[in-house]
């Protein structure tokens, strides 16, 4: 036992020790994968970053190119200028870009006169004050930022998020000054967007060695984001699992917020093996299989262990039931042999003592056999037939007359209806009863009464042999009918046995259809009863054994 249990600790161990070492070698794996994924988020940044700032400036150029040179010609002309530029500006960029075009008002703001006009006329006041007011803040500033985006979220000044791309212009000697006026291109932040996925949509972000011929949406997770958070332009994906990455671009640009991740999915594509499941799970479980295995095994060996005992109780009790019946009958027999018996009472008494010993002899025998063919023919009780009650009850206690005679006991029987008859096996019923009416001289006082009654209860027998000895408690009358189980006070006390008498009695009443249960005397001594079912009548028979006393 203590070998078996310390090699059970040390594979436990060992299975602990081994899980939490693959724990760690999945993690580091885990992290180098994400590091690798990481850094080509970091160049999908890097090239999208790139991309925006070089089609911004396009962009910029291309539709604020006639402002220039016209405005220092003379006074700030219309916002035409810029509108007319747009078209061909989108297309420079590789942007349909519908909604934006659809979408544009085009201001121009004389920071001389202070005057507003915008493209359409019917566009709100307010609401070009506010804009071109916005875009002079940014311009003041930084004036060094002739032309730039900026963003306005919700919330912001502007009855909607907007974006502003503006323009302010150079002063009449063509240098950078305090300007004449901002032009000024506004839309919604939605339709700016189209921008943001046009260049998302346009070219792999990153190398063809590394992405093969997948699309960025396949790959790749991007976000545009303002300064304060309100997204502009999100992917198929808006919440990344691994290798997010960030970048802020210049205040010229907006300071727009770029935001690279790689897709989940697309790990295994982009790093051989892809990223290590998480096997924590795995380990645990196989950490509380070995945990469960040893548990069972320990159990097992604790149930070996009382098995061990029980047997070795079985047999210490199964010995000394012999021991005692088999040195009467060798002692007398002797004494027979021997001739030493000189009278004819001495010999009558040792003949009823051999006989009494050797019915108790072959009570126990008839026990162990029937209980060693229950594992192999569950149920087997023999023939069934009609047995009258009265007529089993007379032989049984005429058999153990000779065990309650020396014990000064007698029997007390009550049969109702006298004919009563029960369907069951004959030898089932006689070794029932003989194992209830021997626990009741067995463990009762001397000079007791036992009672034995039988009657009959809706199409059932019911047969009780009570005694007047200490009873069975109450949580202790479901286990007694348990194979090898005695009362911690008979296994402690005088009384021997070998625990299996009542389990051959539960065996014997299931077998017959019947059931089998002790309760509480009315003297406090145990009532054992079985229940059985009733036979076809029998005729009425005299005289009847309600009057019988036997040994009385």
């Amino acid at each position: 036992m203590p070998l078996l249990l310390y090699f059970l600790l040390v594979t436990l161990g060992l299975s602990l020790w081994l899980g939490f070492q693959a724990v760690g070698a999945a993690r580091s794996h885990r992290r180098t994968a994400e590091g690798v994924l990481r850094d080509y988020a970091g160049i999908a940044l890097a090239e999208y970053s790139r991309r925006v700032q070089d089609d911004l400036d396009q962009f910029f150029d291309e539709v604020f190119r006639d402002v220039p040179w016209r405005i220092r010609r003379g006074p700030p002309p219309s916002p035409n200028v810029v509108r007319r530029r747009l078209r061909s500006a989108l297309r420079d960029v590789d942007c349909e870009c519908t909604e934006l075009r659809a979408d544009a008002v085009f201001l121009v703001l004389d920071m001389v006169t202070g005057a507003v006009s915008s493209i359409p006329d019917s566009f709100p006041f307010g609401e070009k004050s506010r804009a071109a007011g916005l875009a002079r803040a940014a311009w003041e500033a930084s004036p060094s930022e002739r032309i730039a985006l900026r963003t306005v979220g919700p919330g912001q000044g502007l009855e909607s998020a907007s974006a502003l791309f503006f323009n302010a212009s150079l002063d009449e000697s063509g240098e950078e000054g305090m300007g004449r006026a901002i032009y000024i291109l506004f839309t919604g932040l939605d339709s700016a967007a189209e921008l943001f996925e046009s260049w998302y949509h346009e070219e792999g972000l990153l190398p063809e060695a590394v992405a093969g011929f997948r699309s960025n949406e396949s790959l790749l997770y991007l976000a545009v984001r303002t300064p304060d958070g309100d997204p502009i332009f999100l992917s198929s994906i808006d919440q990344p699992e691994v290798a997010l990455t960030r970048d802020t671009l210049p205040d010229e640009y907006g300071g727009l917020v770029l935001e690279v991740a790689i897709r989940p999915d697309a790990a295994s594509t982009l790093v051989i093996g892809g990223l290590p499941r998480a096997r924590l799970p795995l380990l645990l479980a196989l950490m509380v299989m070995t945990l469960g295995v040893g548990v069972a095994a320990f159990l097992q060996i604790r149930k070996d262990e009382e098995l061990a005992r029980v047997r070795d109780d079985f047999i210490s009790g199964v010995s000394h039931e012999f021991r005692t019946p088999l040195t009467q009958i060798r002692m007398f027999t002797e004494l027979l042999a021997d001739g030493k018996l000189q009278t004819d009472e001495e010999r009558v008494r040792s003949t009823d003592v051999i006989n009494r010993e050797a019915r108790r002899l072959t009570h126990l025998v008839e026990n162990i056999l029937h209980f060693s063919r229950v594992g192999r023919v569950p149920g087997s009780q023999g023939t069934t037939e009609r047995i009258v009650v009265e007529d089993a009850i007379g032989d049984l206690t005429e058999a153990f007359y000779p065990l309650a005679q020396a014990q000064a006991c007698t029997f007390e029987i009550e049969v109702n209806p006298v004919n009563l008859v029960v369907s069951a096996s004959r030898g089932g019923l006689h070794r029932m009863l003989a194992n209830f009416l021997d626990n009741a001289l067995k463990y009762g006082p001397e000079g007791q009464t036992i009672g034995i009654v039988a009657v009959s209860r809706e199409g059932w027998v019911r047969i009780s042999v009570e005694d007047e000895g200490p009873g069975i408690p109450v949580g202790e009358r479901a286990r007694i009918w348990d194979p090898y189980h005695r009362l911690e006070r008979d296994v402690e006390g005088r009384v021997r046995g070998s625990g299996i008498g009542l389990s051959v009695v539960a065996d014997l009443a299931q077998a017959a259809g019947g059931t089998a249960w002790v309760e509480e005397g009315k003297e406090g001594g145990a009532r054992f009863v079985i229940r059985l079912p009733v036979g076809e009548p029998a005729p009425d028979m005299s005289p009847s054994l309600n009057d019988l006393a036997v040994g009385s």
